[in-house]
């Protein structure tokens, strides 16, 4: 390339806005966001061939750049996903970051395993797919991000992101952050990438794009299918509808406290969180007046429950937009249902075949079914859930019971006695869980879950147990 054209390019990429030419041709704003997917993918894909040689040692501080760079700017980052998505609250929105952040394994997720004896050595190591395409939701968009940018990075990996268009500028700040933070780390570039105007063109383009190594879909069904039929391995994260269980036997106290405090966080917008609640008939009265106790409002005129669910749902039977992740008090204001103080949490009684009961709502509104006995409310838990086998949880002092639900219910995240978002592990209840995986199977996902397992096999050695007769 001449000086003169290396000058020209020089000045026409500072014009638009501090980017940079490569010697490949490729153009970046140098922050790991580029103007096309195929550029974003080459730059991730060369970062990566030059990371997978990395030392334990410099992954480490990879993570520890995120950890460090993004935990000043936690109250900054919550304020603008509300602002640019409409959707949740600050506050649950601060402690899902926070999970995300300090709650992430890293690379100590990924501890080889050594057999040894007569046939020598057998060892396994979990090695780096390549270049993963991972799909975010506009529910968690930083949160899914630094999540997993951790788990993934751990893993030898590099990450192109491609993000929800209603969550896109808060999301590509966030990568942009990432590559600031690696970068004067490690002095490393692209190990995280995402493109200027994210769309589902763009993300179909990714998925398809023969340097991808894995996908990884935090989205609706349509875009998992999408990801399961591409050809390439698939970790899909799916829908759920998860039912809260209340037997006879349960702290019904703990329970409407539990119930109301889960169901409100973040405005249900959490896969995991409650949906609807299935009590059983003896202890139904108490549970719905204690949930009112605890902040959730009970509606309760049939002509009010019918304008809420006309209301919120669509023609077509999906959630309204308008309302998904929005204040209880914004759905009772838009419905003009009368109410008094600043409820958390709208509920009603209503039968287990009503839409509100069968569909994932992502909004306050919590129906409230009765059930007979323990195994009618056990069945119509499993009903309404959907065959989803994503959430469930149950209030219960019944040992037997518990068990038996957890069996039955055969779900990724299974929750006794607490609040669902603890599956997730907000309040440090364990590794946070912002992809999970179900239809594919992986369940909650870990470093682990973004690497191949490898194995080698030494048959002259290593055995200092044994020698040859």
């Amino acid at each position: 390339m001449s000086s003169l054209e290396e000058q020209i390019r020089k000045i026409l990429a500072e014009e638009l806005g501090n980017t940079e030419t490569t010697t490949s041709g490729i153009t970046s704003n140098t922050k790991g966001v580029y103007s096309n997917v195929n550029d974003a993918v080459e730059a991730a894909k060369k970062a990566q061939q030059i990371y997978v040689d990395c030392s334990i040692e410099t992954r480490n501080k990879v993570i520890d750049s995120l950890k460090e760079g993004f935990t000043p700017l936690l109250d900054h980052i919550a304020t603008e996903i509300v602002t640019e998505t409409g959707m949740g609250t600050k506050e649950a929105k601060i402690k899902k970051l926070e999970n995300a952040l300090y709650n992430t394994p890293g690379t100590e997720d990924l501890t080889s395993e050594v057999q040894t004896g007569d046939g020598g050595l057998i060892m396994y190591e979990y090695a780096p797919f390549g270049v993963i395409g991972a799909v975010t939701p506009s529910t968690n968009p930083v949160e899914t991000v630094i999540a997993n940018a951790i788990m993934m990075l751990a893993g030898g990996n590099t990450v192109y992101f491609s993000v929800h268009p209603g969550a896109k500028n808060i999301s590509r700040w966030a990568v942009e952050k990432c590559n600031e933070f690696i970068e004067a780390a490690v002095g490393m570039k692209d190990l995280v990438v995402t493109i200027e105007k994210p769309s589902i063109e763009a993300a179909q383009e990714m998925m398809a794009h023969p340097d991808i190594a894995a996908l990884v879909v935090t989205g609706g069904p349509g875009v998992v299918h999408q990801a399961m039929i591409s050809g390439k391995k698939a970790i899909g994260a799916g829908a759920g509808n998860p039912p809260a269980m209340v037997d006879a036997t349960a702290n019904v106290a703990l329970a409407a406290r539990n119930i109301v405090d889960s169901a409100a966080f973040d405005n249900n917008i959490l896969c995991t969180a409650e949906k609807e609640v299935v009590a059983e008939s003896s202890i139904k009265d108490e549970l719905v007046r204690l949930m009112q106790q605890e902040g959730a409002f009970l509606v309760t005129n049939p002509r009010d429950i019918e304008t809420l669910t006309t209301m919120t749902l669509n023609e077509n039977g999906t959630p309204s937009r308008k309302f998904i992740g929005k204040d209880a008090t914004f759905i009772l204001d838009s419905a003009n249902i009368s109410y008094s103080g600043q409820p958390s949490l709208i509920i009603l009684e209503v039968e287990k075949n009503h839409p509100l009961v069968v569909k994932e709502m992502l909004m306050p509104i919590v129906p409230v079914v009765c059930a007979h006995n323990f195994d009618d409310m056990l069945a119509i838990a499993l009903e309404v859930e959907g065959n989803n086998h994503h959430t469930a949880s149950i209030h219960s002092g019944n040992l037997v019971n518990i068990n038996k639900a957890a069996h039955r219910m055969n779900t990724s995240i299974f929750v006794v006695n607490g609040p669902t978002y603890s599956g997730t592990g907000v309040g440090f209840t364990g590794a946070s869980a912002l992809t999970i995986s179900t239809p594919t199977g992986e369940g909650t996902t870990t470093a682990k879950t973004f690497t191949r397992r490898r194995r080698l096999n030494s048959p002259e050695g290593f055995s200092m147990r044994v020698w040859r007769d």
